[in-house]
């Protein structure tokens, strides 16, 4: 209990201070869609190339290509550079830049409202000084001489800015962990504290003790992820767009992961207390890491390695694909492939340490036997 005092505030702070080391969202990939081809528009890809917020992550020849990229999550932004820009700007008419940007992460939609605000009037006022330089029309003259480049933006997925879109999604799969680590991590645990464990294991099969133990935790779970979201989508009317069948598939591979994992803690530690411990240690930091709020992209690799090892991620991914993005079983193809791996691996471990303790009890067994023949003799 010391070290948890002690330790625990100290690890933590230190993760989730390397966590925000970034200070910001950086690094955003965007989509260029460029149908003017001239001197602003390759001024306007520079400007977001070089600056820390954004990076380009390809050049596509329409808006469609560009959705697309963002639907499949692999731009946040789409830079769309409509034909006639220059011609435009150069004649003082009206001309518009468009960003498209995903805004199922408030972190990234928000930045990247500002920055690419803030970059397309740079080039504006560029392009307006550059012209009334050229032409000396300044004080008022060249009041009336101003090149506008207006900025328009588009969010997909959450174009309100709603935050309770935004998080109750998250928070919602986080109780729903935390719960079912805890637990589960006292389902062994428990008998380690009573004395009777060692009896347990003898008389049972690991199997048999796989479904004795995590049946019950499974059907409360499935119950619970049931309930849970159907307080979000319809109580609290979160708006979704996905089939809440993928949903619960997802939910049913995610409980199923962390039931396993809970079910190796519960094996290698100890006693109760030392079961939550660990739990709890796994479990508090979760929703920090997964990436559901700031991004894995924004963070140092080992922090994000950390949080791509933890199954909230995957599930959280998945809830963010099906529901506020209406996607299908192709958009969690990965995540459902994850966890079930996970799944597989806290089995393979209990199983190891099931293995381990079942042959320390019958050595123990033996010895006792043995001694009990000595002293009758």
């Amino acid at each position: 209990m010391i070290s948890v005092l002690l330790v625990v505030p100290i690890l933590y702070f230190t993760l989730f201070g390397n966590l925000y080391s970034e200070k910001k969202v950086m690094e955003i990939p965007v989509v260029v869609v460029d149908s003017d081809h001239s001197e602003i528009s390759r001024e306007l890809i520079r400007a977001f190339d070089v600056d820390a917020t954004f990076a380009i992550s390809s050049i596509v020849p329409s808006e469609d290509e560009a959705m697309k990229a963002i639907d499949k999550g692999s731009a946040y932004v789409g830079l769309i550079i409509p034909a006639g820009l220059a011609e435009k700007a150069k004649s003082g008419k009206e001309a518009e830049v468009l960003t498209i940007i995903d805004g199922s992460n408030m972190m990234i939609s928000n930045t990247a409202v500002r920055a690419a605000n803030t970059l397309i009037k740079s080039i504006s006022a560029g392009v307006t000084l550059k012209k009334l330089e050229a032409k000396g029309e300044w004080g008022e003259d060249g009041k009336n001489f101003f090149t506008g480049i207006d900025y328009r933006y588009r969010v997909l997925y959450n174009p309100t800015f709603s935050y309770l879109s935004f998080m109750v999604f998250g928070l919602g799969g986080t109780v729903l962990q935390q719960v079912l680590f805890l637990g589960v991590a006292l389902a062994v645990a428990r008998e380690k504290d009573l004395g009777t464990w060692h009896k347990t294991v003898r008389s049972y099969s690991f199997f048999q003790l796989v479904l004795g133990k995590l049946t019950p935790y499974f059907i409360l779970s499935t119950f619970n992820l049931i309930v849970t979201f159907t307080m979000v989508l319809k109580w609290f009317q979160v708006p979704y767009y996905g089939n809440p069948a993928y949903l619960i598939l997802a939910g049913t591979l995610f409980n199923i992961a962390v039931l396993s994992i809970g079910f190796a803690i519960s094996y290698v530690t100890k006693d109760q207390l030392q079961a939550t411990q660990l739990a709890m240690l796994i479990a508090v930091p979760s929703f920090m890491l997964s990436g559901f709020t700031w991004p894995l992209m924004s963070m140092p690799a080992v922090i994000a390695g950390i949080g791509k090892s933890l199954p909230l991620t995957y599930f959280l991914h998945a809830v963010r694909e099906v529901l506020t993005k209406g996607h299908g079983l192709e958009a969690i193809r990965t995540d459902l492939a994850v966890l079930m791996l996970m799944a597989v691996i806290g089995l393979f471990l209990a199983y190891l340490a099931y293995l381990l303790q079942s042959r320390k009890f019958a050595t123990k067994a033996d010895a006792e036997e043995t001694g009990v023949v000595v002293t009758q003799a």
